[in-house]
């Protein structure tokens, strides 16, 4: 009986020695698993989300190790990142949090640093289950695993790269979807990319490479999304013959980068916004809902682009040595086409620099890089102050005064409405308040007529219909949005960007 309680102890012991890292551990870390965590692409940061590792088809760890030595587990901080450490290998990532659905990554192949964001919804109802759809994959007919390596000729592809995705779990499955070279999601984002909505499988499937605009090894990309919000995403590596390339390709030219930030959580939605600027309109389309950040490239086709396979996109953020390959853009087959990729890294922040450089290529050969930079601004809103929310016997040709919450950028915009409530219309809309934050109704020009004042005892509703910040209102490579409401006078259907502020007040007499 002695000897049995000391082989406890003794068990014990080793337990704990192998906890502190002293036993059974890997002799020393060789990668690291690094990212964010957000709601949505170019989304809100998820703070405080639980983001484990374990291998590529092995169970969801009972329990796991947490130390400065080996560290499979983390929790996500205030900007959402987090950062795992693990021996080389394959794995699968999941992230969980209370109020969001379950999100894994299958595949993820580990040598040095692997860079992984993680998008992972509020859960759609608390009651259902949560836990991701079980995943099966073909590719060319074969099924295959995440993680997997698979080198495909020239005519395994004579008809495209042909595919099968079915997905299985407690809930019904809304979408699937797969891409090349990229993480596939919606359209606004990640276009071209192939999507199945309602359905438990993709089918026989196909897709041409030649619209990805990749070549050599790249990854092909699965991503299932049940009804409640849990996600699966799986991570293949597919070789793509590469084309000859010739000796030389003209650069892509007029390179512009625009950083977008939306003050507002926001959905998707058809038309874009537009924006003025002293450089004509800016073509503004909203990030998904707690999206608040992207920067948009527009340039225009390389002399070549008839015979090239497309374009590569660089970034580097300030503070970085190198430039990155984040994206590819296929060609058109037209030197008079012009092109449009948004970035909406998580490592975008407001403040940082971001280096873009386009190159056109073909094979091995890339043309001389275009490029252009851009630094986000903050987020801000504005606040109304005069006439207050409320007021009583207010002139009938009052002062209207407002602030902004934070001062964003060299310039501000903003658009002034005023709601006559006994019409339910617009009483009078005042545009190109550029750097003013004060309106006086005498200003129109108008009051030597007594029946262009405002009316006595009447109610009105004010506020800024529109407020955008811009880095440099005549030639903008950021801006930031905190109010984008006058869909009613432009024609465009949608309000993404309300005002925070509506103030009413009445007049008094004459």
């Amino acid at each position: 009986m002695k000897n049995a309680k000391r082989l406890v102890v003794s068990l014990a012991g080793m337990a704990a020695l192998a906890l502190a890292g002293c036993m059974f551990i890997p002799a020393a870390p060789t990668g690291s698993i690094e990212g964010f965590v957000v709601d949505h692409g170019s989304g809100e940061p998820v703070v405080g989300a639980v983001v484990l590792a374990y291998p590529e088809g092995g169970d969801v760890p009972l329990y796991t190790v947490g130390s400065a030595y080996y560290g499979p587990v983390a929790t996500t901080d205030a900007s959402g990142h987090y950062k795992l450490t693990v021996p080389e290998g394959i794995y699968t990532v999941r992230a969980e949090k209370d109020g969001q659905a379950v999100s894994i990554i299958q595949g993820v192949v580990v040598g040095s640093t692997a860079k992984l964001d993680i998008i992972q919804k509020p859960v759609f109802n608390p009651g259902w289950p949560l836990e991701p759809p079980e995943v099966e994959v073909t590719i060319e007919g074969n099924p295959v695993e995440p993680g997997d390596r698979i080198e495909l000729d020239a005519a395994a592809l004579a008809d495209g790269l042909d595919f099968r995705v079915d997905a299985s779990g407690p809930n019904d499955i809304n979408l699937i979807y797969a891409a090349l070279g990229k993480t596939p999601g919606a359209g606004w984002l990640t276009a071209p990319r192939e999507v199945f909505g309602s359905t438990y499988t993709s089918g026989d499937a196909t897709l041409d490479p030649a619209n990805y605009g990749v070549e050599g090894w790249t990854t092909f990309e699965v991503v299932v999304y049940d009804m409640n919000e849990n996600r699966v995403h799986l991570i293949f590596h597919v070789y793509i013959p590469e084309a000859a390339g010739p000796p030389s390709i003209g650069a892509p030219t007029g390179l512009t980068a625009l950083a977008v930030t939306l003050g507002k959580k926001v959905s998707f939605y058809g038309e874009p916004l537009t924006v003025p600027s002293g450089a004509g309109e800016l073509e503004i389309h909203a990030a998904p809902e707690g999206g608040n950040l992207y920067v948009e490239l527009t340039w225009d086709a390389s002399p070549d682009d008839a015979s090239i396979t497309g374009y590569r996109i660089y970034r580097k953020l300030a503070g970085e040595a190198d430039f990155e390959l984040i994206g590819t853009v296929a060609a058109a087959g037209d030197p008079t086409a012009s092109y449009t990729f948004r970035d909406s890294s998580s490592r975008l922040a407001v403040g940082v620099e971001a280096t873009y450089q386009v190159r056109a290529y073909q094979g091995s050969t890339e043309s001389a890089a275009v490029e252009a930079s851009t630094t986000p601004l903050d987020v801000w809103d504005v606040r109304l102050l005069e006439p207050a929310d409320g007021a009583t016997g207010v002139s009938l040709t009052p002062t209207f005064r407002w602030q902004p919450t934070k001062v964003v950028g060299n310039d501000q915009y903003y658009v002034w409405v005023l709601w006559d409530l006994a019409l339910g219309a617009g009483y009078y809309l005042a545009t190109d308040f550029l750097n003013e934050t004060q309106f006086d109704y005498t200003d129109l020009g108008i009051v030597a007529d007594p029946y262009e004042y405002l009316q006595p005892h009447r109610v009105y509703q004010w506020y800024i219909g529109e407020a955008v910040a811009y880095d440099d209102f005549a030639n903008p490579t950021a801006i930031s949005i905190a109010v984008n409401d006058v869909s009613w006078l432009t024609g465009n259907p949608h309000m993404p960007l309300p005002a925070t502020d509506l103030f009413t007040f009445t007049t008094g007499d004459w």
